[in-house]
C-alpha cells in the first residue's frame, strides 16, 4: 500500500516578541508623551523642554526609534552617554537596537556595560539572556534570565518564563523546562504560548493523551483560548500514534479510536478556520487510512479548492486516484504538485510508476 503524507504548515523599554522562531527584545516607546517639535529636529535631538539632560536625550532616542530612524535614535543615545558614561538606560537601549538589528555581540558588550552600572536592571538581564541565547549559548543566558527573574519575580511575565523554558529545552533540561512554561500558566492563565510549549514537549514525546490533557487546561480558563493550528497539531499527534502502532506490528485494538480522535481535532480547526487547508488534506489522510476513500477525496478537493498552489493535496489526491485505478487523475495530480515544487523527488518518481503502469495498459 502506497503511503499518505501528512501537512503542518513589561515593562515600558522592554518588550518580548517573536521573530524568525527566536525570542527577540526590543524598546517600548509607546508610553512616551509626544514633542511638539518632534518633525522639527535634526541630527541630534535638541530638547524641546529646553533640556540638556541625558536622559532627555535617551528619551529623545525612544521617540526616533518610534518613528523607525535608527541613526539618529542611536545618536541621541549616545549624546546622553556622552554627558553620563554611566547612565545605564542608555547602554540597555544600545544594547536592544543592536539585537534587534543582528548585531548580537555589539548588543552582549552594551547589556553588560548596562549591568555592571546597575546590576539590579531588569532589561539588562533580559535583554542579554536573549542575546546569549540567540548567538546558542543557552547555559550563561539561564544565567541572565534567573538573576532577572530573582531580581523582579512580579515583573516576570509569562513571555520570560517561556523564554527561560527554552532555554533549559536547548540544554536538554526537559523538566525544569516545563516547571518555567507552568509557572507562567501559575500567573497568567491566558497565556496560550504557555500551554503551547508544554504540548510540543509532549507532542515530541508521541502522547497525545497529555496534549489533549494540556489542551483541556488551556480551555478551563478560555474556551477560545486555542486556535485551529492547535488542534491541527493535536491531530497530527493522534496519527502518529497510529501510525507507530502499525510500524510496531501492534494489535489493531485502539488505533481506530486514535484516528476517530485525529478526524475530530481536524474538524475542530477546520470550525474554526474553514479555510484551513492543512487541516482539510490531513483529514482527508486520515480518512484514507479509516479506508473512508469518498470522505478522502473530498477532502484533498477541498483542500485544492482552498489553495491551489498547495502542493501536497495534489500528492496525496495523486497517491489515492492510483489506488482505485484512475490513472489519468492520478497522473493530473502529480503534475500538478511538480509544477508547484519541481524538484520533490517523490512525486517525480509516482508520477513515473503511473505512466508506466499506463503504458502498459495500452
Amino acid at each position: 500500500m502506497l503511503t499518505h503524507f501528512f501537512c503542518l504548515k513589561t515593562k515600558p523599554s522592554i518588550v518580548f516578541n517573536i521573530e524568525n522562531g527566536k525570542a527577540i527584545f526590543y524598546v517600548d516607546i509607546t508610553d512616551l508623551d509626544p514633542v511638539s517639535d518632534f518633525n522639527a529636529m535634526n541630527d541630534v535631538a535638541t530638547p524641546s523642554i529646553n533640556s540638556t539632560t541625558p536622559e532627555a536625550y535617551v528619551q529623545f532616542g525612544d521617540r526616533y526609534i518610534a518613528s523607525g530612524n535608527i541613526p539618529l535614535a542611536i545618536a541621541n543615545y549616545q549624546k546622553a552617554l556622552a554627558i553620563n558614561p554611566q547612565l545605564a538606560l542608555a547602554h540597555e537601549r544600545i544594547g536592544a537596537v543592536n539585537q534587534q538589528q543582528g548585531n548580537l555581540m555589539e548588543a552582549i558588550a552594551s547589556f553588560s556595560k548596562a549591568i555592571a552600572i546597575n546590576p539590579q536592571s531588569l532589561d539588562a538581564h533580559l535583554g542579554l539572556g536573549n542575546a546569549y541565547q540567540q548567538m546558542g549559548w543557552a547555559e550563561i543566558a539561564i544565567t541572565h534570565f534567573q538573576q532577572a527573574l530573582e531580581l523582579f519575580p512580579e515583573r516576570f511575565l509569562p513571555e520570560y518564563h517561556c523564554q527561560l523554558g527554552n532555554s533549559f529545552i536547548e540544554r536538554g533540561n526537559i523538566e525544569q523546562a516545563i516547571a518555567c512554561y507552568e509557572r507562567a500558566i501559575a500567573t497568567y492563565p491566558d497565556y496560550v504560548d504557555s500551554y503551547r510549549a508544554i504540548a510540543k514537549i509532549f507532542i515530541r514525546r508521541q502522547d497525545p493523551e497529555a496534549v489533549r490533557s494540556i489542551y483541556e487546561r488551556a480551555e478551563t480558563h478560555s474556551p477560545e483560548i486555542l486556535e485551529s493550528r492547535d488542534y491541527n497539531a493535536l491531530g497530527l499527534a493522534w496519527i502518529q500514534k497510529f501510525s507507530n502502532k502499525i510500524i510496531n506490528q501492534d494489535p489493531m485494538t485502539g488505533d481506530l479510536e486514535s484516528l476517530d480522535r485525529a478526524i475530530a481535532c481536524f474538524e475542530k480547526a477546520i470550525q474554526i478556520t474553514p479555510d484551513y487547508a492543512d487541516a482539510h488534506c490531513n483529514i482527508g489522510s486520515a480518512f484514507v487510512q479509516k479506508g473512508e476513500i469518498k470522505n478522502a477525496i473530498v477532502a484533498y478537493k477541498e483542500s485544492i479548492d482552498i489553495d491551489p498552489n498547495f502542493a501536497q493535496p495534489y500528492f496525496n489526491l495523486g497517491i489515492l486516484l492510483n489506488n482505485i485505478g484512475k490513472l489519468d487523475e492520478a497522473i493530473a495530480c502529480f503534475q500538478s504538485a511538480i509544477e508547484l515544487v519541481p524538484n520533490w523527488s517523490e512525486a517525480h518518481q509516482y508520477l513515473g510508476n503511473v505512466l508506466e503502469q499506463k503504458q502498459q495498459v495500452i
